[in-house]
């Protein structure tokens, strides 16, 4: 069965939060408290409330040229420096940037609420200067989370009242529901009662599966898309197969709810923690080079598994081949007889004596071959010439001697 899922964009008329009764005129960003007054440094932009502990600053504008400008609200009806420092967007507490234009949500410090504070600023601390403010009204009603009636209705659904926590989510606390239905859904649409053409709303889980058996269980549901609260008539569950209304509520018009993070285009605040730089112990060139150990100083032993053993056979009724496992007792049978030990001793290494080194000399020299004449011929020759050779070299010298002149 085909099932229109109509998105509803048209609004006949709006309240003062910018919210028409059956659809959003513009962006739901919370009630609006006033725009910033434009005094210094080109500061401009819309002030929402966004709940009790947080503003939402649209088109933000700020040229960062002061030297210490922060963000700053105030318990005193006066923009002056009696006030407190607001953390930016991101959760720093450093001087503000520059600013084009840009969506700012801001959080109150803790204990801190709209009920609280009358005024938000712009304010620089070197020179005590206002650069644009706002004052919250008295009695200003900022948005907050809302109650409606209970789910009630056949296979025993039932809950406490359903608490509209922003414009995009649902809390339906102690739901309890018999799960017997064969295509139950969560289920919202226009108008004061169901049809077939509602819109499916995911379960807690983000699933659109039929639904399973609720005891009192409390569950948080967020409308699919960009759909909002504004958006809807009424919720409960119904049977998209049988097309049957389990139970519903309707949603009032125009109620003063936050909106969603999704709508505001931002994530939760992390806390700012400024880097800091951490000491870490390296550890030495010994123990990286040194083996990990255990107890005792040994390395861990490692146990030594033989594979597994796989033989593949052919059944006679079927040509395919099939494994069959061989046990570890098959393939390493364990052998209960003793080994006999046969000592051997280890053969101690031969040691050469070194040999002394003697130079060459051709006169000692002994030739370990038999007697030949004309080799001891060559021998004498040699011997002749080198003693005319020394003989020689005496009658140089003795020639060379220094006589005096005259």
């Amino acid at each position: 069965m085909l099932v229109l899922r109509p998105f509803i964009t048209t609004a006949l008329h709006t309240n003062n939060m910018g919210v028409g009764q059956r659809g959003v005129v513009a962006e739901y960003l919370g009630k609006l408290i006033g725009k910033l007054s434009e005094l210094h440094h080109g500061v401009s932009g819309e002030v929402y409330a966004v709940d009790g502990r947080t503003i939402h600053i649209k088109d933000f504008t700020y040229d960062g040229q002061g030297p210490a400008a922060y963000f700053y609200a105030s318990t005193n009806k006066a923009a002056d420096k009696r006030g407190f420092r607001l953390r930016d967007e991101n959760g720093s507490p450093e001087v503000i940037r520059r600013y084009r234009k840009e969506p700012v949500t801001l959080t109150l410090p803790e204990g801190k609420t709209l009920r609280d504070i009358k005024i938000f600023y712009l304010w620089c601390e070197d020179f005590d200067v206002n650069f644009g403010d706002v004052k919250i009204p008295k009695n200003f009603a900022y948005p907050r989370p809302q109650k409606i009636e209970p789910l009630k209705g056949i296979h025993g659904i039932s809950s406490d009242n359903i608490v509209i926590v922003d414009a995009q989510t649902l809390l339906v606390p102690n739901l309890s529901y018999d799960g017997e239905a064969p295509d139950a859904k969560f289920w919202v649409g226009q108008g004061s009662k169901p049809s077939p053409q509602g819109i499916r709303v995911p379960d807690e889980n983000g699933k659109e599966a039929p639904l399973r058996k609720y005891d009192r269980k409390t569950v948080v549901l967020t409308l699919p898309g960009d759909l909002t609260i504004f958006d809807i008539g009424h919720f409960g569950i119904w049977c998209e197969q049988f097309t049957v209304d389990f139970g519903h509520v309707q949603i009032p018009q125009g109620l003063n709810i936050p909106p969603s993070l999704k709508m505001l285009g931002i994530s939760p605040q992390k806390q700012y923690r400024p880097i800091a730089s951490a000491q870490i112990a390296l550890p030495s060139r010994q123990q990286l080079s040194r083996p990990a150990v255990v107890g005792g100083g040994h390395l861990q032993p490692t146990t030594f598994r033989p594979p597994q053993t796989y033989v593949f056979g052919r059944r006679s009724d079927d040509v395919q081949q099939q494994q069959q496992f061989v046990s570890q007792q098959q393939v390493y049978p364990v052998i209960q007889q003793s080994r006999e030990i046969v000592y051997q001793p280890v053969q101690q290494p031969i040691v050469r004596q070194p040999v002394e080194y003697t130079p060459f000399n051709f006169n000692q020299r002994q030739y370990q071959v038999n007697y030949d004449p004309y080799l001891e011929r060559r021998v004498r020759e040699e011997q002749l010439r080198s003693q005319l050779d020394r003989q020689q070299n005496r009658f140089q010298l003795n020639q060379n001697v220094y006589a005096p002149f005259g």
